[in-house]
């Protein structure tokens, strides 16, 4: 996978797999969604049926009896037999790409019924086999089918869904549009088949029947969180498989699996030869440093606005971090303020792809290379950004990743290094290993431990599969702030350059110089409404930790001391981004 490569239909084919792809008890349990309840005990599970249950006589015999006893609600109705249940549940359902089922499991592991998905083309899916097979637990149906249209809007990325029933089955119609469906066209239907086996084919001649199609809108049925915090990850079934499967078998002679490919795995999504995963994206910046062989009397050039780890790693080896000013639009380092700034001892600029949004790489790697001078690329809030196509990352000597707990992808703590030289990989592995001379114990320099362990790269390998379908969200959430905020004369946004791809990690607005509120009194009355933000990080070369004084940058000056980072979790709605955007405007005009 490469970033930028996304479809609906991809996503939703991916899905369904993976969910089905259980082999043993273990496996279908960590794939399972579970069901709200009250005091925190779930109401009961969906629970995929995939390869684990096929040839399951005893769910065979339990689905043919909930088949036969509701034969009203299918357009064709037959004699039910073991042998065709057989048939069905494997051609239809289990080797079936198009289709995803779930069994409806209550607390104490009874099957109570069945609910699921069915992909109808690219871009659209429908509810599918809807079947309450016993009528115990009251409501469990409704459960059932919200936490559903909850796995179709996060993890698929659907924005509506439709469902069929027959018009003859009131009882269901009830239910739907008692749940928000609406009904957006119908189906004549007539019957082809006898009065014991009725076959409804679509037809417009001695009607029978209809199937009413009825839609929902997942985009608006989502509320106002009740804490709308400024980050937040999205954590699916497939990083608990993972971690699962890493801490039950990942030792010994598996104690590097998931390490390995997802190094592996990172290095091709980013478009680098090599990647190191490493314990945080400071550690990546250390080692990318000590193997560039940077240190004492050398300076780098950073960006005034950034977390203080990018300038913190240049003190690390000894050398002088030097602190550029940043564009007033995109807010990653200026190439102006850069070329000031140069002197021979410059050794190695490193640019920020600041909040995700990318950094002029084409300029700044042009005019590196002209005077020799070395990229470390800070991609920390920038997995999947794209600049001219490439992803942010690949374009200097080293690129540097987070994976910190309020980034878009998430293993508590951890980071990434990428390169495409195969002498400097080596170095930095080296380095990374304590100095120590490979396959052995014998100690050739001093070294470091920045490593990572199998079980968080599980989780890393998880978020990694699913960073395409979290970028399609972020994006989408930062379409609602620019509808409702971008026409305020009293603010701006943080601008994405024409030729990329920004993930949108925050999104964050400027208060212009007249507003009559300050920044911190607009995030005081917006945390007394329920709405997390943060300031963004002031110039960082003011901060007393240098060797000297600084001056810092005019524009990096104001956006620290102006900016604040909106609510920009994954898992945002558009009702609670829309609060968020209400209470701004109503605060500043």
């Amino acid at each position: 996978m490469r970033a930028g490569s996304y479809t609906t239909e991809n996503q939703i084919l991916n899905v369904f797999s993976f969910m089905k792809s259980a082999t043993n008890l273990r496996e279908t349990q960590v794939r399972s969604l579970e069901l709200p309840g009250s005091d925190n005990k779930p109401a009961g599970y969906l629970v995929p049926i995939g390869k684990f249950f096929d040839q399951n006589k005893e769910l065979i015999k339990l689905m043919g009896m909930w088949r036969d006893a509701h034969q009203y609600a299918y357009p064709s109705r037959f004699k039910v037999t073991d042998d065709g249940t057989t048939k069905w549940l494997t051609s239809a359902v289990i080797e079936n790409e198009n289709r995803l089922l779930f069994l409806m499991q209550n607390p104490d592991g009874k099957y109570l019924g069945h609910i699921g998905l069915l992909k109808l083309d690219s871009e659209r899916c429908e509810i599918d086999n809807v079947l309450r097979g016993e009528s115990e637990n009251p409501g469990f149906v409704t459960l059932a089918l919200i936490e559903l249209e909850k796995f179709a809007y996060e993890e698929l990325g659907l924005e509506n869904l439709e469902l069929r029933v027959l018009e003859s089955n009131k009882h269901a119609v009830n239910f739907y549009l008692k749940n928000g469906y609406i009904e957006s066209r119908r189906i004549s239907l007539q019957n082809v088949g006898t009065e014991e086996q009725i076959n409804l084919v679509e037809s417009s001649e001695n009607i029978s029947d209809y199937f009413l199609v009825l839609a929902k809108n997942l985009t608006m049925a989502r509320t106002v969180q009740d804490q709308i915090l400024t980050a937040g990850p999205s954590i699916s079934n497939r990083e608990l498989t993972y971690v699962s499967d890493a801490t039950v078998k990942g030792w010994n002679n598996n104690h590097s699996d998931y390490l390995t490919k997802f190094q592996a795995d990172f290095a091709e999504y980013v478009g680098a030869k090599y990647a190191l995963a490493t314990s945080s994206c400071t550690g990546a910046l250390h080692l990318s440093l000590l193997a560039l062989g940077i240190g004492p009397g050398d300076e780098v050039i950073v960006p005034e606005v950034t977390w203080v780890a990018t300038a913190s790693a240049v003190r690390y080896v000894g050398a002088t971090p030097i602190f550029a000013d940043i564009d007033p639009k995109t807010w990653c380092i200026d190439l102006k303020s850069v070329e000031e700034k140069v002197t021979s001892k410059t050794k190695a600029i490193m640019p920020v792809h600041l909040y995700g949004f990318g950094s002029d790489m084409t300029s700044i790697t042009k005019f590196a290379k002209e005077r020799n001078i070395a990229i470390v690329e800070d991609a920390a809030p920038a997995i999947g950004t794209l600049i001219d196509e490439k992803p942010a990352g690949s374009f200097g000597e080293f690129g540097a990743y987070s994976f910190q707990g309020a980034k878009m992808l998430v293993t508590g703590e951890g980071g990434m290094l990428v390169t495409s030289d195969p002498d400097l990989f080596e170095r930095a592995r080296k380095i990374q290993d304590h100095g120590r001379k490979p396959g052995t114990f014998w100690i050739e320099e001093l070294g470091y431990k920045y490593k990572m362990n199998n079980i968080t790269a599980a989780l890393g390998l998880a978020q990694l599969e699913r960073s395409e379908r979290q970028i399609e969200q972020k994006r989408r959430i930062a379409t609602w702030y620019q509808e409702a905020l971008g026409a305020n004369p009293k603010l701006t946004m943080q601008v994405e350059a024409s030729n990329t791809r920004s993930i949108h990690w925050m999104n964050s607005i400027t208060l212009a110089s007249d507003v009559s509120i300050t920044r911190d009194e607009v995030m005081e009355k917006l945390k007394t409404d329920g709405i997390d933000t943060r300031p963004v990080f002031p110039a960082i070369s003011q901060y007393p930790i240098w060797d000297k004084p600084h001056v810092p940058g005019e524009v990096a000056t104001r956006i620290g001391a102006q900016s604040i980072n909106l609510p920009s979790g994954v898992k945002l709605s558009k009702k609670s981004v829309q609060k968020v955007c209400d209470a701004i405007n109503n605060l500043i005009g």
